[in-house]
């Protein structure tokens, strides 16, 4: 399997995407400090909308999606050094318009706020189950074409692609319309859709509180605008360092083999346990069902998990990165590329 690996300047895309965070932050702190003498208690709540949006970009299904995404895309030689804010972006865009909602309608909003929960809740949790387990499949199908490649890396002449069968094909052909960063701008409004996070909530809920007791409509606004620039910092800089690293793994056979075996291993492990787990909530909202596995799946944190399936990534890239030069990996991977 001949990966079309491609290189992008890193440092054009830096300044656009962390000059894009950096302007919706000083837009929320301006629209905060508007009002701020009238009400002191507005930079309080806007930094915590910040926290959220900080604590939020640590779900691991943002982070499993991030990751499958770029791994997809990389592989087919695009830039993905734009697929952490993109879907950021998207799924904040949720936030943002129901907090416009709240805003306009405070008194509707509160009514209306537990149907929009459920409907939103159902489309968003099975729509994240499904694209994750069929990211999931997409690069399970990778990892066994690295490994088809690698029995052949010793011979030169020999072209030892990868046949993709009907199945493979199915599955691509799902994902071929994610083909530039600003698509994946979608795919992370429909993961918002399930809207019913606690920190999703408690900005919705902090819009509507304050702007019934008087506070400006663009001061309020500055709360889901803050929580989308934390968000969107994090996810950020996570798409980009997937990115970097996943174009250096990919840019040699050996890399492609000793980098990807375990990595890819532990996205696609990841991947189909958070789709599993959001195809199950969504089939509680949907037919009702509880058991104590149900039970156990609500109780599951989200953020704690993405946190730890950070830590897992760490860890072996760390552990790869010793072994690279340990074992002498570079050496044959030099020697390699003088052979060809």
């Amino acid at each position: 399997m001949q990966v079309k690996t491609k290189h992008y300047p890193l440092g054009v895309d830096l300044i656009k995407y962390g000059g894009l965070v950096a302007i919706i932050f000083i837009t929320g702190i301006l629209l905060a400090a508007s009002y701020l003498r009238q009400y002191p208690a507005l930079l309080s709540m806007a930094l915590l909308s910040f926290v959220f949006g900080l604590q939020h970009a640590f779900d691991i299904d943002h982070i499993t999606a991030i990751d499958n995404i770029t791994r997809k895309m990389i592989n087919e030689g695009r830039n993905t050094h734009g697929v952490g804010f993109c879907f950021s972006l998207g799924h904040s865009l949720v936030v943002n318009l129901m907090a416009l909602v709240t805003i306009f309608f405070v008194t509707w909003s509160k009514k209306m706020l537990p149907a929009f929960q459920s409907i939103g809740g159902i489309i968003g949790t099975t729509f994240a189950g499904a694209m994750l387990i069929l990211l999931a499949i997409i690069n399970l199908f990778i990892l066994v074409g690295i490994w088809s490649e690698f029995k052949h890396l010793d011979q030169p002449n020999t072209d030892a692609g990868f046949k993709k069968g009907r199945i493979y094909h199915l599955f691509e052909r799902s994902l071929h319309l994610i083909n530039h960063n600003w698509q994946v701008i979608g795919i992370g409004f429909l993961f918002g859709l399930g809207f019913d996070t606690a920190t999703q909530i408690a900005v919705l809920a902090t819009s509507a509180v304050t702007a019934s007791q008087g506070v400006p409509w663009y001061a309020v606004l500055s709360f889901p605008l803050l929580f989308t620039a934390g968000m969107c910092l994090l996810d950020t800089g996570d798409g980009i360092f997937m990115s970097t690293a996943y174009s250096w793994v990919f840019a040699s056979p050996y890399r492609k083999v000793y980098y990807n075996l375990v990595l890819t291993g532990l996205s696609v492990a990841a991947a189909l346990f958070s789709g599993i787990v959001n195809l199950l909530l969504a089939a509680k909202l949907i037919f009702g069902v509880d058991n104590a596995m149900m039970s156990w799946v609500e109780g599951l944190n989200f953020t704690y998990l993405g946190l730890i399936l950070v830590g897992l990534f760490v860890v072996t890239w760390s552990v790869a990165l010793i072994c690279w030069h340990y074992l002498g990996l570079n050496k044959k991977d030099q020697a390699l590329k003088s052979i060809k």
